[in-house]
């Protein structure tokens, strides 16, 4: 549907890439690589409203949004997007985050459209990093920030932020966790996380953390169900096996929210720098040891299926390791699992052989048999 739509209003199919669910229906993200359309293309049938419109609107009888339509970077819900990759309204970021003068390099490493985006700007060698996200929402993360940099959590240092939606933070030192991973015992890189989360409890901070994966239970089951239908029945299987126990139990604590090794740089045996502690606040601890495993897990996986087996097995043992440690009750088990599923939805498009590794390892961890 998204696809005609956008044929109909630029005259152009364009070649699908990727969806993701948002308010009623979804954001759907097309390539033309050809003509004078030439470039990205969003197609959003969320029915939600925005602020104000920056590309085709289809509406129905009554008026009401049917679906948007936005060319890369004019998404609507993140007008500062713009701005972040205007050569000139660079130059003014940069220069209020305290660059020198010289030639900046701008590239964007993350977007999830109608949320937020990253973008890297370099010069002269050095690096800082433009988020963007929601007119409004940069001063929580700039507290945030603070908040974690005041507790001794080695959090990136804002240098500049803008109400219309603009975080500038610096470049975080250290060995990026990857890489330490490669030359590091996985019991000792466990101790310096220990260290850091330990750290978090002590984060004043009255904002919530990321909602845990478990509040979507049924919706991840449905949706890797439907895009794995040859194993439908064992996805389902799940269900049962995880709803009894995804429930927190104790007092919110301070978690990073979205914990694993690649948020993580190290230095002389330490965590030196923590990044993306936007989805940082109280939550449920468990939350980030799960997070932990399945990307540690995941990241195996893909190695595994890519032919790097080195890498692979590096990253099974941080993830057994850490399973070993932090995964002591079913509450945690549950959540793990349902962090692999997670996985597994994503990896689909590009590797239906990850997607089924991933479930194989939930159903592992569940007890439950394979049907292959």
């Amino acid at each position: 549907m998204e696809q005609r739509l956008l044929e109909k209003a630029i005259g152009a199919p364009g070649r699908p890439v990727s969806a993701e669910p948002f308010g009623e229906g979804r954001i759907a993200r097309f390539t033309v690589d050809d003509g004078p359309e030439r470039g990205e293309w969003f197609v959003d049938t969320s029915r939600q409203s925005v602020a104000a419109e920056t590309g085709f609107v289809i509406r129905d009888r009554d008026g009401a949004s049917v679906a948007r339509i936005w060319k890369h970077p004019f998404d609507p819900r993140l007008p500062a997007l713009r701005t972040a990759l205007d050569p000139e309204r660079l130059a003014r970021i940069a220069a209020a985050g305290g660059s020198t003068p010289g030639p900046i390099e701008a590239r964007v490493l993350s977007y999830r459209p109608g949320r937020r985006a990253v973008v890297r700007l370099t010069q002269l060698g050095r690096h800082m990093f433009v988020k963007v996200v929601r007119p409004g929402e940069a001063e929580d993360l700039a507290l945030i920030h603070r908040a974690c940099r005041t507790a001794g959590v080695p959090a990136p240092k804002v240098v500049h932020w803008a109400p219309s939606g603009v975080l500038v933070v610096r470049d975080a030192p250290g060995t990026p966790g990857p890489v330490a991973a490669a030359a590091t015992p996985a019991e000792q890189l466990l101790d310096a996380v220990d260290a850091l989360r330990e750290r978090l409890l002590g984060v004043r901070t009255h904002r919530i953390a990321r909602a845990s994966v478990g509040t979507r239970l049924e919706w991840h089951i449905d949706r890797l169900a439907a895009a794995l239908p040859e194993r439908e029945r064992e996805v389902h299987a799940l269900l049962p096996s995880l709803a009894p126990h995804i429930r927190r139990v104790g007092p919110p604590q301070v978690i990073h929210g979205d914990l694993h090794i690649g948020q993580l740089f190290f230095a002389d045996g330490a965590v030196a720098s923590v990044i993306d502690v936007d989805t940082a606040g109280l939550g449920d601890p468990r939350d980030d040891t799960a997070a932990f495993i399945g990307h540690a897990t995941a990241s195996a996986v893909r190695n595994e299926v890519a032919g790097r087996a080195k890498d692979a097995s590096l990253l099974h043992t941080l993830a057994e390791a850490a399973a070993d440690r932090w995964m002591l009750d079913p509450h945690t088990t549950a959540l793990a699992s349902l962090h692999l599923v997670g996985h597994a939805i994503r990896a689909v498009e590009r590797s239906p052989e990850a997607a089924g590794l991933l479930l194989d390892e939930a159903l592992d961890l569940q007890g439950i048999r394979r049907s292959r």
